[in-house]
């Protein structure tokens, strides 16, 4: 397995670290969550209700499955616009998470750097989930709904967690290695000679 320094590869200042080249380091650690925050203002618009959204998804579901989805329909289209809230938030607080990964690479404590960016992915998911259904309360054909941001936080707390879980793993067997003195067991000892 990869190590979390290989995943969430931080961008060390050059020696001199120079205007030009501090802006460059802060726009490759922020840029992917200002692209995230885009799409979901596209989104956000009138364009994209369900009203919008339901016939072309209705026509590639039909593809896929047949006819058959005609009778349920409804249930489908609203399941599938959930799943994309919990997916698609889930999926910006982990690119929020490499953002303060990145930001927080002198911390002195590994586990204080995975809890301390987090808590600030999910808390960005939450605050803008919230400002994300604000504006779709304002638009006639889109509701913003209080449910919606408590499910998108969820989406940021399951795919968080799961993340952690993966790192807190990568990081054991690194120890383990480490302690081992970087050398692997052999599968079968008794089976040599």
């Amino acid at each position: 397995m990869a190590s979390s320094s290989m995943v969430f590869q931080a961008y060390p200042p050059p020696t001199s670290p120079s205007g030009q080249a501090r802006l460059q380091a802060q726009l490759r650690t922020w840029l992917p969550v200002l692209l995230c925050a885009s799409v979901f203002a596209v989104e956000s618009t009138s364009y994209f209700g369900a009203d919008h959204t339901s016939a072309p998804l209705q026509r590639m579901a039909e593809a896929i499955f047949g006819g058959g989805v005609d009778a349920h329909w409804a249930l489908i289209h609203h399941l599938i616009r959930k799943t994309g809230h919990f997916a698609g938030y889930g999926i910006f607080s982990l690119v929020c998470f490499r953002g303060f990964w990145i930001a927080f690479q002198n911390a002195a404590s590994r586990l204080r750097r995975r809890l301390q960016a987090h808590g600030l992915a999910i808390l960005a998911t939450f605050l803008v989930a919230s400002a994300d259904e604000f504006h779709q309360s304002f638009l006639p054909n889109r509701t913003g709904q209080f449910s919606d941001v408590l499910l998108d936080t969820c989406g940021a707390v399951v795919l968080g967690l799961a993340l952690f879980l993966a790192m807190q793993v990568v990081e054991g067997h690194r120890q383990a290695r480490i302690r081992s003195g970087g050398r692997r067991k052999p599968a079968c000892a008794g089976a040599a000679a």
